[in-house]
């Protein structure tokens, strides 16, 4: 007579998953109970297989193991020592042996409700999913209120990206889910993933109750971030708060966190939050740049630049890193600052793409433009995938003249990346800048229109739009598009003053000084922190 198993604490397997793997223990250690009522064969057998168990209740699984394997040579018809077998290659992490167990017993008890749930949970450890829920649908077609069952598929539509019903299926075992971590983050994951937020609330109370549970701190961490990857600002913050000063997980989900902030246009409060990370000691070059990127935000280069550089420092042989400070230089007008970090960057990673166009761009600036064709072309030859190399290359072309060229190779870009929205409004941009702009409009406004639809929160596309209706007088047009434009870059200044201009010709006066008055004070900040920039590179 075998013993139940259910309440034996055995070490939880950790599986790996972007968000985790709920565990599939318990529904390996109530295979060791299902033929609890099958008269053995071979009493021989049987003492191996009662042998075994008691293995398993010492955490002797290796021992057990090899028990359970005499049973099943001895016995080698009675399906439940195969599924024994299963279940204790499952707790050591064998998978696929385990899987060939538990369908050998299949084949020997085809009916067996216990043996295709156990199987089922094996196949999708593996990534099964088709074949495990093909076993699950067996289950559910005789039992379909069957909680293991029911559970199960949830996991395994989670897993095939069907939200929705993992969702439902989840929600339905919620007390079942919320009794392990990881089934939770499967849960959470789904719900948010689907849209179902009103579940989110129950999910995020039952956290709270485990959030001081050691065993739950990574899994809180989980759907924190989770929470943040979707745009869920509240939760993402409520997760956070729970998470302890100590957990390694927690420094990373900040960043993502302050990340989200930072995309929301809370500057200044990202800034804060990273801030007070980095004072509780948090190391990260990350949040470094992240930091970086809100002090340019709010027109501080020079605290931006130190923030760069402390990236850098943290992390000297990752080339993202290098990408900032050398745009920051570049638009302070610092151009061999600009090549010497271009420089470290194309050290560190020769066949990268990137320090190549960062190179192209310092070429341009520097007027070498043999030297910047080269940049580009090397860098369209490293990495052929994206318009980058494209853009640049056009962009010589028009800066040094040869205007028709720079369109060709613009529409040729078009041909070759047709979802990619910058070569529509850079081609549109020199059509509308070219001197027979009045010739072209209706060319150059097809392009733009193509291109909000690739990319409705461009603002440079808005921004040509409006010039495009400007020139034709249509300020109504214009005036909407100055505006989409400003929704997307609330701190474009050229956008304000565009919009002054139309207010004026409207003769909404006080609109239009309003708008010019935030575009004076926009430029004032940009002059003033590239000032600042200077003056503070300038010291020794």
């Amino acid at each position: 007579m075998f013993v139940s198993f259910l309440s034996f604490r055995i070490r939880t397997l950790q599986i790996s998953h972007r968000f985790g793997m709920p565990s599939v223990i318990p529904l390996l250690l109530a295979a060791l109970l299902a033929a609890q009522n099958v008269r053995a064969q071979n009493l021989s057998a049987q003492d191996h297989a009662s042998r075994g168990i008691s293995l398993v209740r010492e955490g002797k699984l290796p021992e057990a193991e090899q028990e359970l394997r005499e049973a099943v040579r001895v016995g080698a018809g009675v399906a439940s020592y195969r599924a024994q077998l299963g279940s204790i290659l499952g707790l050591q992490g064998m998978w696929s042996e385990a899987l060939e167990s538990f369908q050998k017993a299949i084949d020997l008890a085809p009916e067996n409700l216990d043996f295709r749930r156990e199987t089922a949970a094996v196949q999708w450890q593996l990534g099964l999913m088709s074949s495990a829920e093909k076993n699950l649908q067996y289950v559910l077609a005789r039992h379909p209120d069957d909680p293991g069952a029911v559970l199960l598929l949830g996991l395994v539509k989670e897993r095939n990206g069907d939200y929705t019903s993992a969702a439902e299926l989840l929600d339905s075992q919620f007390e079942l889910v919320i009794s392990q971590p990881d089934r939770t983050v499967a849960l959470f994951h789904s719900v948010v993933r689907s849209g179902q937020r009103d579940k989110i609330t129950k999910i995020v109370d039952a956290l709270k109750v485990r959030a001081n549970d050691k065993l739950w701190a990574s899994a809180i961490v989980r759907c924190a971030q989770i929470a943040t990857m979707t745009g869920d600002l509240h939760t993402s913050q409520t997760l956070f708060a729970w998470i302890s000063d100590d957990n390694p997980e927690r420094p990373a989900a900040g960043v993502q966190l302050a990340n989200l902030l930072y995309s929301r246009g809370e500057v200044s409060q990202a800034r804060e939050f990273l801030l007070q990370l980095a004072q509780q000691g948090v190391m990260s070059a990350d949040l470094q740049t992240l930091l970086g990127n809100c002090f340019e935000s709010e027109h501080q280069p020079s605290l931006a630049m130190q923030a760069y550089q402390r990236a850098i420092e943290l992390n000297p042989s990752r080339v993202d890193y290098y990408e900032a400070p050398i745009s920051l230089l570049l638009d302070l007008g610092k151009t061999n600052d600009a090549l010497a970090l271009v420089n470290r960057a194309l050290a560190i990673a020769p066949t990268d793409a990137r320090p190549w166009l960062w190179k192209g761009q310092v070429d341009l600036r520097k007027h070498a433009y043999k030297e910047a064709m080269e940049s580009y072309t090397r860098a369209g030859r490293l990495d052929s995938s994206k318009a980058d190399a494209t853009l640049g290359v056009a962009a010589v072309y028009f800066i040094s003249g040869q205007n028709d060229a720079a369109i060709a190779h613009y529409k040729a870009g078009i041909a070759q990346f047709p979802n990619d929205a910058r070569l529509y409004v850079a081609c549109a941009a020199m059509l509308l800048a070219s001197p027979d702009s009045p010739k072209l409009q209706a060319e150059a406004k097809n392009l733009l229109q193509k291109a909000v639809k690739l990319a409705p929160q461009s603002a440079e596309a808005h921004y040509q739009l409006g010039q495009l209706a400007l020139q034709q007088n249509r300020l109504k047009d214009a005036e909407a598009e100055f505006s989409l434009s400003l929704q997307s870059d609330p701190h474009r200044s050229k956008a304000h003053f565009a919009l002054s201009v139309v207010y004026r010709r409207m003769g909404r006066t006080d609109d239009a000084t309003r708008q010019f008055a935030i575009y004076q004070d926009l430029k004032r900040a940009e002059e003033s922190g590239t000032s600042a920039a200077m003056t503070a590179a300038e010291k020794p």
